[in-house]
């Protein structure tokens, strides 16, 4: 367990992230069911990161830091040695919120929402798009050797 002990840094800029999941929530449900919205949604994208830290504490790949900022939450962490240990930490992220849908659906009054969001997190996360976990697996799955880029899962 004390491979997850991890310093948490939250970025000036990471309360515009903050502010964005609560203003998504209340503008979708009203203040009263928004701000509990907003607060899961913010939650959900830590919960991704953990899939990602779960992982690498798996593997044995240390993580250095958990933060927020208003590109999003993220990890700064070691590479790992080997491309597959790669490719399973970064596509446990977008597990992650796989993994949560179910669950969540029961929430009374947001779990439709919340499930959907999660779903689209993860599906989002998948494409190969600059920064994301999908260019991230891509990128391990094409070449022969570990591919670093400047900022892993």
């Amino acid at each position: 367990m004390s491979r997850l002990k991890v310093p948490f840094c939250m970025h000036r800029n990471g309360w515009l992230l903050v502010l964005l999941c609560v203003v998504l929530g209340v503008g979708s449900r009203g203040w009263q069911l928004g701000l509990p919205l907003g607060a899961l949604i913010l939650l959900s994208l830590l919960l991704h990161e953990l899939g990602h830290m779960l992982a690498a504490a798996a593997l044995k790949v240390p993580v250095r830091e958990l933060g927020i900022q208003f590109r999003g939450t993220y990890i700064k962490r070691a590479y790992a040695t080997r491309r597959r240990d790669e490719i399973f930490i970064a596509a446990s992220g977008p597990l992650m919120n796989i993994l949560l849908i179910v669950p969540i659906l029961f929430v009374p009054r947001l779990g439709p929402q919340l499930a959907t969001c999660n779903l689209m997190l993860a599906v989002f996360n998948l494409l190969p798009l600059p920064a994301s976990d999908g260019l991230r697996i891509l990128r391990n799955l094409a070449s022969s050797t570990i591919v670093r880029s400047t900022n892993p899962a």
